[in-house]
Parts: structure tokens; C-alpha cells; sequence
């Protein structure tokens, strides 16, 4: 069943590819030039480096409900057979950026809590919070509403979750981390390779996504 989900979620990306990318790697690329930018020319000083840090983890913070909700929905426009042309997803996403930028705060901040726990809790609370996006986005509700809902939805579908996610996520890692090795010495082939990785990490959204959709199916009332 898992790979049924994982084929079905490949060929979504493969056809809409081109859309995904034109919503997500203007901000992508946006936030690693900042990065890069930021980190050149500063010495080992631990409060410089600090600074720069913050800034551009706050800039990524501050993009990332607008174009990963424009993602989500998207998406949502596809399967209702009403695809959404780019500035309608993107303008669509502003319209949810605080409950979604706080669905993502407090998702963080709970997974954080559980690595922590010597690591095990935190992948069983991300997995059990992969929904929670979804809520948010699709069904318009708050942060806590959202992450409470997704914890309840995903009793049934934490293995095929984890299974599904564990494997893509572990592809993109173990890619990047391979051609980083082949690439050291050349930072702006790193700097690519790694824009690619972070948009390919739409694929375990989709599949995510996909299994919200069977859920929401399979509790529709007969």
C-alpha cells in the first residue's frame, strides 16, 4: 500500500514539476542567496556569526508560510480539477500565512522536545503531526485545532507515514550529503545541489498529502 501511495505521489510531482518549482524556488533561492551573503566576509566572532544566523533563519521563517502555502493549496486546486495558476496560490497562501507560521512554530517546538528525548519521540511526534499543515491550509483552522486534529487522524496512518517518509527523506539526505562530499570544494555547486534538495522536500509533502486525502475519504460519511 505504501508504495501504491509513493508511485502515485512521484508521478503528481513528475506532472506538476514545473508549477511546484515556480511557486517554491524564487523563495528558496531568495533565502540561500541572503545566507550566502551573510556568512561571507564574517570572522569566527561567536556573536557575529550568531547574528547572521539569526537573521537568515528568520527570513526563511518568515517566507516559509507564503510559498509552502501556496504549495499546499495548489495541490488542493489540482485534485479539485481547478488548477491554480501561480499568483492565485501565492496570494491564496498570504491569506493563511499566521496560522500557518504558528502551526509551524509550534510543530517545530514539539518535535524539538522530543529529539530531545533521545530522538525516537521526536520522529513519532513529527509523523503524528505530518497532518497538521493540511488542517490548517485546507480546512482553516487554528494552530492548536490544526496539530490536535492531526494527531487524532494519524493513529492509523502512522506506519505507512513513517514508512513512506522515512524513505524519501532518507533518499534526499543520503543524496545530498553523498554530492556534498564530491562537491566540497565547489560552493556554488554545493549551493545548487542544496536548492534542489530543499525542493525536492515537496515530494514527502505530496506524499503526506496523499494518504490526508485517504484518510478524509475514508472517514466521509456514507
Amino acid at each position: 500500500m505504501t508504495l501504491d501511495y509513493l508511485r502515485q505521489s512521484l508521478f503528481f510531482f513528475r506532472n506538476h514539476a514545473n508549477k511546484l518549482a515556480l511557486i517554491q524556488v524564487p523563495f528558496l533561492a531568495l533565502v540561500s542567496i541572503v545566507q550566502y551573503q551573510l556568512l561571507q566576509g564574517i570572522d569566527e566572532e561567536t556573536a557575529q556569526v550568531q547574528r547572521s544566523l539569526f537573521l537568515s533563519s528568520a527570513l526563511d521563517l518568515a517566507l516559509m508560510p507564503v510559498y509552502w502555502g501556496a504549495t499546499l493549496l495548489y495541490l488542493r486546486s489540482v485534485l479539485d480539477g481547478q488548477p491554480f495558476t501561480i499568483s492565485q496560490a501565492l496570494i491564496a497562501g498570504l491569506g493563511c500565512w499566521g496560522r500557518l507560521l504558528l502551526t509551524y512554530i509550534l510543530t517545530a517546538l514539539a518535535i524539538s522536545t522530543g529529539l530531545l528525548l533521545f530522538i525516537v519521540p521526536g520522529i513519532y511526534i513529527g509523523i503524528r503531526l505530518a497532518f497538521a499543515e493540511f488542517y490548517c491550509v485546507m480546512e482553516g483552522k487554528g494552530p492548536i485545532e490544526s496539530i490536535g486534529a492531526s494527531w487524532a487522524s494519524t493513529r492509523e496512518f502512522f506506519w505507512p507515514l513513517f514508512q513512506g517518509l522515512a524513505l524519501i527523506i532518507g533518499l534526499l539526505l543520503a543524496t545530498e550529503l553523498a554530492l556534498g562530499q564530491l562537491l566540497a570544494e565547489q560552493q556554488n555547486l554545493m549551493m545548487l545541489v542544496s536548492l534542489v534538495v530543499q525542493f525536492l522536500g515537496v515530494v514527502p509533502t505530496i506524499f503526506a498529502y496523499r494518504l490526508y486525502c485517504v484518510m478524509k475519504e475514508d472517514n466521509k460519511p456514507a
